[in-house]
This record gives structure tokens, sequence and C-alpha cells, in this order.
């Protein structure tokens, strides 16, 4: 027997279970017509149902969720059904992300409507269903929303129009002031949520009465309502198992991720649930793992277990994942509530391709054909979510010419596996959640909702939260609330990652001190975790009223270390706080705020240069200096954003050794973007010629900047294919790179020729398999030193061609 048993029979969804005897409780719908006839009653199109001002729906509403009668309960249906509808049509307009997301709006005080969410209410979530086509478990949210055919076109905002400081608000201020007063995540909300409005205009939907305080009333209700409920209505049995057991089992095990509760069944008799508790719900060292099914059922599983564990113990070499040499510590947080040793030497999960050269996204989807078990699906989902973006140029050489981006394609192949009959039995939670965080991240809305019906059954409160922070980062309040319902209709209980969802819907300092509050009234600010990622969320706020007072960057610090220990200064929290100091202007306090990094040796990443390289934009020298400080950390690595930047603000200063060095570096480590290629091509296809001269060092500089910053050898001619080797003149065999400087050719086929080349001399450098010689900080240093003796002087082009600064390489094996 499967589990869930009497909660698994309440849903109005079709289910494993529906074969089975009901419960003296549960009513007989096919003996009840009008009750059945409410469920399927057909819908009256949104064009059709009468507009109302919005103080008439809100008193409309609320009547409606309060009727318990039959008849009552069909008109509370109806008025519930039209706003889920109305309510699904915008948001199913919203399939691609505009340029950035967005947050809370309206002000916080306003009129809160008395929703009472009642389990087992029909009001709750009102599903449709077709008879005569019978659909695998799915929730409203799969079945009722449609596609819109035609995408809206993106809100823009002018730069002289006053921007809100919260969508829908009529609080404006102008651009400099909003981009001076928010952080870059509540800009991207509010955008986001000025989307959702417009969108929603657009469609005639009236607007929503409700604010991000209202969630909070609901998600009290739910909790309070959901708060002991049981499960579980089969028969179970508890055992602790070691993680390493659990990994062989179901896979899963990314950093972070591989503590989060996970099921998945497994086809042994009549059925068996195995669900593997949160890692803080076990001892500290092992994990609970809780069986349901049968007496038979559970014995069977039990044994397969012990089984595996044993084999893992004896090392045997067919398990593919052995016992650690120390222990894999489930959770030292709760080692400690217990008051038992934590040991110094323990093991941890790692990430798999860390390390590791970037996935061939074709050779692992062919993969999927293989996958037979539990553990193999869900390592599935993890590789195709950890696959790395390429390079275009460097993807088309490895994976073949493809006009569709690899998130798409990953976001597809994703949508294809959890639709596929024959890979339902390998299904879990882990790889639900890991498939939806992927699928969010890159605004594939159309393929999550999919992605959750198909797997809905297995979903857990880490699932609908993954849920509910797409809809707060999209500012989205309706379908926030939907979520926050399915979630009571299945009597899942919220817990405090959802309350930080919450907050991270909030957008003004009021309302997020509501919401901490309530947190810490129920207790979930004594767990470290949460309140060091409640700081997360509000740590951009605090500093900025901060510095605003007039006060420094060490009385903060102070004051932090007195109130949340001294251990808290991670990267992404400096970044925040580096942002603030931009966004204020602050040089003073960035400098005090890098001091303070250098004296106690803190943490920094890409995110912490990129702020600094924003306020240094106008000096590279300047920059660089902030640069190599932070390049000295061991732990630090360079992405794509933070090398584009460098190299816009050399390109800008007209750098020709530290452009050259920043060129070839990301080309030698996969770093090169878009915008630094455009750069490069833009300036190689400029006519010129050797014995070209002049006065005017700006004209030089992009007539020369290509030339120069490219590689520049004899092996060039090996790159090229042999029918643009014909077509240049004989004097330029030997190095077609001179038939780019080698005058000036207005239209034609020589004009032609030259653009092609600059392509395969760009396209060449990206494809390149060498490794640089020194590390990238010396070669800066070296640039640097070398642009100060050029700056201001018009050099010729043969000249900077035969001095600019040297790249030594070694091949790769």
């Amino acid at each position: 027997m499967l589990s869930r048993g009497c909660s698994c029979l309440r849903r109005p969804l079709s289910a494993a279970l529906d074969a089975l005897a009901a419960s003296p409780d549960e009513p007989l719908l096919f003996l009840y017509p009008r009750w059945a006839a409410s469920a399927v009653r057909r819908r009256r199109p949104l064009s059709t149902v009468p507009r109302t001002s919005p103080l008439r729906l809100e008193t409309r509403i609320p009547c409606s969720a309060k009727v318990h009668t039959n008849s009552g309960g069909n008109k509370g249906s109806r008025h519930l059904s039209v706003r889920g509808i109305a309510h699904h049509t915008a948001s199913s307009r919203i399939e691609a992300d505009p340029n950035e997301l967005a947050d809370d709006t309206k002000t916080e005080d306003g009129q809160r409507s008395d929703v009472q969410v009642k389990l087992g209410s029909p009001t709750l979530i009102h599903t449709q269903s077709s008879p005569e086509h019978p659909a695998p478990p799915s929730s409203q949210l799969s079945r009722v929303v449609e596609r819109a055919g035609k995408k809206p076109k993106r809100q823009e905002f002018l730069e002289s129009d006053p921007w809100p400081m919260t969508p829908g608000s009529r609080v404006r201020v102008p651009k400099n002031l909003w981009e001076r007063n928010l952080s870059p995540r509540n800009r991207r909300q509010i955008r986001y949520g000025e989307f959702i409005l417009a969108n929603e205009n657009r469609g005639g939907i009236p607007p929503d009465s409700k604010t991000w305080l209202d969630m909070r009333d609901l998600l009290n209700s739910i909790q309070r309502q959901v708060k002991g409920v049981n499960r579980r209505g089969t028969k179970f049995k508890e055992m602790l198992v070691p993680e390493e057991t659990v990994a062989l089992l179901a896979g899963a095990t990314s950093p972070g991720k591989a503590a989060e509760e996970n099921m998945w069944h497994l086809p042994v008799r009549h059925g068996c649930l195995v669900q593997v508790l949160p890692a803080e719900k076990g001892d500290g060292i092992y994990r609970k793992m809780v069986l349901h099914g049968s007496e038979g059922t559970l014995e069977a599983v039990e044994e397969m277990v012990k089984r595996q564990q044993e084999r893992q113990a004896k090392g045997d070499p067919l398990v593919e994942i052995q016992k650690p040499p120390v222990p894999i510590v489930a959770s030292t947080q709760k080692l400690r509530k217990l008051k038992r040793p934590v040991p110094l030497v323990r093991a941890v999960w790692t990430t798999p391709h860390d390390d590791q050269q970037p996935l061939d996204i074709t050779k692992v989807m062919e993969q999927s054909s293989t996958i037979s078990s539990v553990k193999d699906f869900a390592d599935h989902i993890e590789d195709l979510t950890s696959a790395k973006m390429t390079h275009p140029v460097r993807a088309a050489r490895l994976e073949g010419p493809t006009a569709i981006p690899l998130p798409r394609r990953v976001a597809e192949h994703i949508g294809r596996l959890f639709r596929r009959d024959s890979l339902r039995k390998s299904l879990s939670t882990a790889a639900l959640n890991n498939a939806l965080r992927y699928l969010y991240k890159y605004e594939f809305l159309h393929i999550a909702r999919d992605v959750f019906g198909a797997a809905e059954y297995l979903a857990t409160v880490d699932s609908y939260n993954v849920l509910l922070r797409s809809a707060a980062l999209r500012q989205d309040r309706r379908m926030f609330e939907f979520f926050l319902q399915a979630m009571a209709k299945r009597r899942i209980s919220p817990n405090s990652d959802t309350w930080l969802v919450l907050l991270q819907a909030m957008l003004t300092q009021k309302s997020k001190a509501a919401i901490i509050k309530e947190m810490a009234k129920k207790g979930y600010m004594k767990d470290i975790n949460t309140t060091r990622s409640a700081l997360q969320l509000t740590i951009s706020d605090s500093f900025f009223v901060h510095l605003e007072g007039g006060q420094d960057v060490y009385s903060f610090f102070e004051l932090m270390v007195k109130t949340n220990g001294a251990d808290w200064f991670t990267a992404s929290l400096l970044s925040q706080m580096l942002n603030v100091t931009v966004r204020l202007k602050n040089y003073s306090a960035m400098q005090e705020l890098l001091d303070i990094c250098d004296k106690y040796r803190l943490d920094m990443n890409s995110s912490c240069l990129m702020q600094v390289l924003h306020m240094t934009s106008d000096d590279i020298f300047t920059a660089l200096e902030h640069t190599l400080k932070i390049m000295k950390r061991s732990s630090f690595k360079l992405n794509r954003e933070a090398m584009s930047k460098l190299f816009s603000i050399a390109f800008d200063g007209f750098h020709y050794n530290i452009c050259r060095v920043l060129w070839h570096y990301a080309c030698l480590q996969d770093l090169v973007t878009q915008d630094m290629r455009n750069l490069v091509l833009d300036s190689l296809v400029r006519n010129a010629s050797l014995e070209a001269s002049s006065d005017d060092i700006r004209k030089i500089w992009h007539v020369c900047a290509g030339k120069v910053v490219i590689r520049r050898d004899s092996r060039a001619r090996f790159r090229i294919q042999p029918e643009y080797l014909q077509r240049l003149p004989s004097e330029f065999h030997e190095n077609p790179f001179l038939y780019l400087v080698s005058g000036y050719k207005s239209l034609g086929p020589e004009r032609a020729l030259q653009l092609q080349l600059a392509k395969i001399f760009v396209n060449r450098d990206v494809l390149t398999n060498s490794r640089p010689k020194f590390p990238l900080p010396l070669m800066l240093e070296a640039a640097a030193v070398m642009d100060q003796e050029w700056r201001g002087k018009p050099w010729p082009l043969a000249w900077m061609l035969q001095n600019s600064i040297g790249i030594p390489t070694t091949r790769q094996v």
C-alpha cells in the first residue's frame, strides 16, 4: 500500500490510490451528483465576467470563503475560480524574464480581507477535472493555465519618467533617487512587479486589493491549522541511515540540498514510500528514514537498506558510493543541541564538477536512455542543471552548430524526462526540487508547471518554497497566495524557509521589520542559519540607514559583531555592503570596508570586485590596484562579468597592453563575453595601413586597438580555411594578419574578405587550447607599467605591433 492514505484520498486529484476503498469519513461523490457536478462545472469565459470595482471584489470574495452549505459552496467555488483563472491567465503570459525582477509594492497599511483557510475546503484550490481523459496527479497550476500564444511587449521605463518605489505605488521618485535608495534586488523586483501589473491591466483583470502583509496573515492561518496534522495514513517504520547510504539509494549529493527532505516510491509488493527527513530531524550523525507501506513491504525494504549499508561497510567494489574513511555528519547543529561532541575531522559533500571541464551537454542528454533507478534520475537532473554555458564559438565546436541556447535545451529536456511514463518510478523529491530551481532561475514557467504537475505527489515544503520564492521575486501576489493555499490543501506545514521567502517579497523597511518580528515570535530566529539568511535579506537596508545617519563602517561592524558574532561576514554580505557605498557614492566608506576586509582576511568574490569596479570605472589604474589586492585571496575566482568590466574600463581608457592581457587571459580561461568580442571585432575590421599616421589619439585607438589586442603569429594560417587563403594575395599567405592592415578597402570582395578574416582571427583566439605560463596579476602589473609609458603618445601601428606585451603560453596536453 502506498503512503499518505487518507490524506491522499482527500485531494480532488487523480492519484494511485483512486482504486482503493474510501475511508468512513470520505464522501462517495458518485452518490451525490450535485457535489460532483460542482467540481466539473464549465467555467464562464473571463471576457463574459462583468467588470467590478475593487471595492465590490473585496466584498464578494471573503463572503464566498465563509459559506459552508452546499449551495454556498458552489458559489464560493465559482467566485474563487474566476479569480484563479484570471490570475493564471496573467501569469501564463509571463514566459520570458523582463530586464529585471520585481518585489512588493502598495502600502503595507492597506485594507486586508479576512479569508479563513479551511483544510479540505473546496475554496482552497478548485481543480477542474475531465472524466473522459484522466490525468496524472497535478495541481490546478498545471491544468488550468494555458500558454498565451502571443507575449506582451515588456514595459519600458523612460529616464525622464518618475519611478515607483513599489509596484503599482503612487509614490514615485526620479530615477537617480530610485537607484540610490533601492538595492539591485529590490529594483529587479519592482521592474517585474510593474511588468505583471501591466499584463493584468492589459488583460482586464481587476486589481488585487491584498498586500504582502495579508500574505503574512494567510501564512499564520495555514500554520495554525496544519500544525500537528498527521500525514501518515498507512503503517510506517523509522530507521537511522548514514548519509552515504542515502546517497547510494537516492543520489542528489549537492552541498546544501542533500540535507533537505526527500521522498521516492519503491515498487516492492504493493509499493513503499521512502521518506528521508531533513538532517535536523535525525540524531546528528545519521538521517532518519521513514518507510510507509504494508508490514511485508516494510520488512522487505528495511532488509534491502540494511544490505546496501553492509556492502558499503565491507568495501564492496561494485558499490558506487563507498563508506568514507571519516563519517559524514548530517547536522552539526543537531549534535550541539544534543550536547554531543562534533567530530573535528569529517567528510562533506562537494560539487561534482568543481575542478572539471564543462560537461558536453549533448552527451549528458544521451545518457537519459540508461536511467534505471531513482539515483540515476536524480544524478542525471543534477548533471543537466550544473552544466555551464560556454562561449558560443566554443560551444559550436564542441557540440556542433545549434540555434537553441543551452538553458532552453536543458529545460526542454527536463520537461520531456518528467513527462516520460517509463521514468515515473524513478522520480524523487530531490530531482523535482533541482529541476524547479533551474526552470525558475531561467524563467521557463510553462515547463516548470508541467514538471510540478508530473511529480506533485512527491512535493514537500522545500518544493513549495521554490515556487513561493519565484512568486516573491516576481512580485506576483496572486500566485503566491495560490501556492500557500495549495500547501494547506496538501497539509504541508510552512517552515522557517517559507517565512524567509515572504521576507524576500517585502520591499519597505517597515514590512521587513514586521516579518522579522513575526519570525522571532515563532522562535525561528534562534536558529543560526535562519538568522544569517534573514541578515542576507536585510543587511543592505541596515547599512544604508547607518551610513545615511553619518556613522562610519567600523561602528557598523562593531554593532554586527555584538549582535551576530564575528563569523557571519560572507562574500555575498560584503558585496551588498559595497553596493551601498556605490549607491551613496561614498568612496571613503568603500575604502574603510576594503581595509577591514584586508585586515581580517575576509573572503571576497567577483561580485565584490564588480562593486569596486563600478566605483572606479573612470581610472583603470585605481581599478587594477583594488583588483590585484582582491585577487590575492586563494579562494577568489574571476568570472565573466568582472573580466568584461575590467576590459571595458581599459578599452575606454585607451590602454593597449592591459586590454591585450585581459583579452588573452579571457580566451585562455573561457571568460570572453559577447561585449568583449564585439569591441575587439569592431576595431579589428576598421580599415588601416601600416603607413597611416595621425596625431588624433582617439582615432588611432579605434583603428588600431583590435590589431594590437589579438594574437598575431604565423600559426594563424593553420586556423584559416584553404578557400580563404587562396583568395589572398600570395604575399599574405605566410601571415594573413597583415591583410587586415594592408590598406583602405571600402567595398567589394576585398572588403568582404577583410571582414571574414577578422572573424576568423577572433574565433581562433576564443578557441585556443593553450594555458598561460604566468598568473594574471603578474601580467596585469607588467601591462600597467607599459601603458603608463605609452599613455598620451600617438604611436604608429607598426611600432605597437612590434613592442606590445607578449603573452607566454604553453600548449595544453
